[in-house]
Parts: C-alpha cells; structure tokens; sequence
C-alpha cells in the first residue's frame, strides 16, 4: 500500500503550500521563484542540474530534502564520458538509486523527465590542460578549458574555465569569441554540465588532483547572462553538488554593467570579481572594447570600490599586454593611478596577449618579454600589487588560451 501511494504521488501534481529546496548544504540562496527555470526544454528532457526544476519536481511528487540529496549523490557519480547511451546511462542511475533506498515509484518518472542534457565533441589536450568541445541539447557548442596546476611539492590541481554564452555581443577588438557575435544565453543548467564533464574526465583518466576552481572566463560576458550565472553559482559552492568555496569561484567581466557588479556583491559578495580593464584611459579603453563607450572609468571604479566594500577583500584587474597598443608608460601611469585610489588593495594580472585571429585584424602582437617585466617593474614600483599571468599562455596549441576561444559550427 505505501508503495502505491508513492507511486501516485509521482505521477500527480501535488499542491503544496511550501517550496521544497536543497537548502542543506548551500552557501548561496536561489535568486530564482519557484516554478522558475532558465532551461529551455522544447528539445527534450531537462537537465539534472537544473536545480529549480528537479526542487519543483520533487515537492510536486511528495519528496523530501534527504531524496534530493540522494538524487544528487548519484548524479554527481554516474556519468561517463566513454560514450554510453542515454538508456545505458538510465540503467546505471536505477540501479544506484535503488540500492540508495529512493522512492521506487518515482524512479522512472524521475529518469523521463531529467537527464544529462551536454556531451563532449572533441577534446584537445595540450601544455596545461585540454580544451573541451561541449554539444548543448539545442545542438550548438561551446568551449570548456582545463587548465593543470602542478606546485613544486607535486600537488596537482585543475581550474575549469566555463563560457556562460554561446558566442559574445561585446566585439572586444584582441577576442576571437567576439567574431562569432551573441548567438545565445546558457541555462544554468549548461554552465554547471561543463563542470562536471570535466570533473568526469579527470576522473576516467585516473589523473591526480581535483577541481579547485572555476573561473567564468571563457566564451560570453557572465554579467549579460546574471540570473544562470548566479544560480550556477549556487550549484558550483553547494556541498550536495560540487561543494567549492566561493571564494574558490571567479566571475570576469568587461565591466559593462556597473549595476550588475554590484548586484553580485549584494548576492555573492564571497565570489571573486575580476575586472578585465585592459586601460585606464577612457579612448584608449574604447578601442580595445567597444561597450566601453557606455560607462566611464569612473562608474567603473565606483562599482570596483563597492564590491571590495560588500566582499572585504581587495579588488582584482585584468589588464592584457599588447605590443605597442597599452603597453607605454602612460598606459602604465594611468593604470597606477587608477588602481590606487580605489578601496583596499587591487591586485592586477597582466596577460600576454595571445594570439588570435581577431588581434590580427589589428596587428597586435605580443610584447616583448623584457617589454612586460618592464611594465610589471613601474607597478609595483608605483605600489600596486601585481603579477604576470606568464601561464596563460598554456594552451596556444590548442587555440584554448585566453582570449582564442570560438567555435566556427554554429549557426
């Protein structure tokens, strides 16, 4: 008898008045409203990862918090990346959630409505890391990058970049995913499966280490796509799911949006924010990112300053090197004086430019290696904290390091 009700319970809608969620466990809330999803699901079953969706699902069939718990336990365990059919990969999944006591009646209605929705493509492997080809459900891509940090004691860890749009709208002149333009946003859903895919991958290839970090820096603008961004956040830090710190999270942005900078320190003053300025001088800006002609220099320090306030940490710059362009000593000047009337500390990288069909557009080029030093020299001397992201140029074999991601199949 209790096993019929179950089972009825799953094939029901159950009107409730609460609004069941996987609350143990989460370092950040939901932004979301109930019955709300960012998941388009025209082409076939949701994702597992859209966390709402399976919250909604399992308070309409009468579940409780510990069932989502268990649900995320297998999921987060399950895949393989080896090729497996979706009706192999269901069969794995009963069977695990059988032997974890779950509802048996909800079990198939379970595995009809939710799946994993993105595979891999294509893998490039390279100095540092691999590059991913990601297929979403719709049949568009997008690029993932691995990057391997090996420190002197033999430890090893891994940062995934994740894209949190397929293609961008800002046209930044040195950005190859610009030159494919906004060809969509991606759900929550799709950011968070990147993650896994490549948790899944070191973890079939029996290679050392874990994933320590997630930077949102590969392909799209993440402020321009805020409400997947955040709930993916909320995915990334929860401990039921792949439980990193958000401090261990990095949200880069050009800086378009001075209102959405702070509303990510309001909502996740913990996540990292990293500024990609590439100049202090407003036309010089403007050339190197054409949504610069929208917000000045100084709205941007004003929201810089704000999330250094919410987060109690320092503020983080970006500042890509090219030869000849934002290289001089005005450029580095500027950058000082910037930097130094902001709240608390700024730590800036500064990254070699790297090459990319879009840059060639313009004959940028690399500087010099004694050019950079240089530039890195008059910072600190000026009192800014600094570092050259010399590893950013891991991965040019590939076409995966900063700045080279695009894909030319989608349409």
């Amino acid at each position: 008898m209790r096993s019929a009700i179950i089972y009825a319970s799953c094939l029901l809608s159950i009107d409730r008045s609460f609004s069941l969620t996987l609350t143990s466990g989460q370092r950040i809330s939901s932004r979301m409203r109930k019955n709300q999803s960012n998941q388009d699901t025209k082409s076939g079953p949701r994702s597992f990862f859209d966390l709402r969706a399976i919250e909604q699902w399992g308070e309409e069939n009468g579940l409780k918090e510990q069932h989502l718990k268990t649900i995320y336990n297998v999921v987060m365990n399950a895949y393989s990346c080896n090729g497996r059919s979706q009706t192999e990969e269901s069969l794995v999944l009963a069977d695990k959630l059988r032997a974890l006591s779950f509802p048996q009646g909800c079990i198939p209605t379970l595995l009809s409505e939710f799946g994993y929705t993105c595979t891999v493509s294509n893998i490039q492997e390279s100095q540092g890391g691999a590059k991913f080809g990601i297929r979403l459900a719709n049949g568009k891509f997008v690029e993932s990058v691995l990057i391997r940090h090996q420190r002197n004691n033999g430890d090893v860890r891994y940062t995934v970049c994740v894209s949190s749009q397929i293609g961008c709208a800002k046209k930044c002149s040195f950005c190859e995913t610009g030159t494919m333009g906004l060809i969509g946003q991606l759900s929550s859903a799709e950011i968070l499966e990147q993650i896994h895919l490549l948790q899944q991958y070191v973890k079939e290839k029996n290679w050392p280490g874990k994933i320590r970090n997630v930077v949102f820096m590969g392909m799209g603008e993440p402020l321009d796509n805020y409400d997947a961004v955040h709930e993916s956040i909320r995915g990334i830090t929860h401990q039921c799911l792949f439980g990193l710190k958000a401090k261990k999270v990095t949200v880069s942005t050009v800086g378009s949006s001075a209102k959405k900078i702070k509303a990510l320190a309001d909502e996740a003053p913990q996540v990292c924010l990293a500024l990609s300025l590439h100049s202090a001088i407003q036309s010089s800006r403007e050339k190197l990112i054409p949504s610069a002609l929208s917000i000045s220099l100084d709205e941007l320090g004003d929201a810089l300053d704000y999330h250094a306030k919410k987060s109690g940490r320092g503020s983080m710059v970006e500042y890509l090197l090219i030869d000849g362009v934002n290289d001089s000593n005005t450029e580095v000047d500027t950058l000082a004086k910037f930097c130094l009337k902001r709240e608390g500390n700024v730590y800036v990288n500064l990254i070699p430019y790297n090459p990319t069909r879009a840059g060639d557009n313009f004959g940028y080029q690399t500087p010099p290696d004694e050019r950079i030093s240089e530039f890195h020299d008059k910072l600190k001397a000026a009192g800014v904290k600094a570092l050259v992201r010399w590893s950013t140029q891991n991965g040019r074999d590939a076409n995966g390091a900063c700045g080279q991601l695009a894909i030319s199949s989608n349409t």
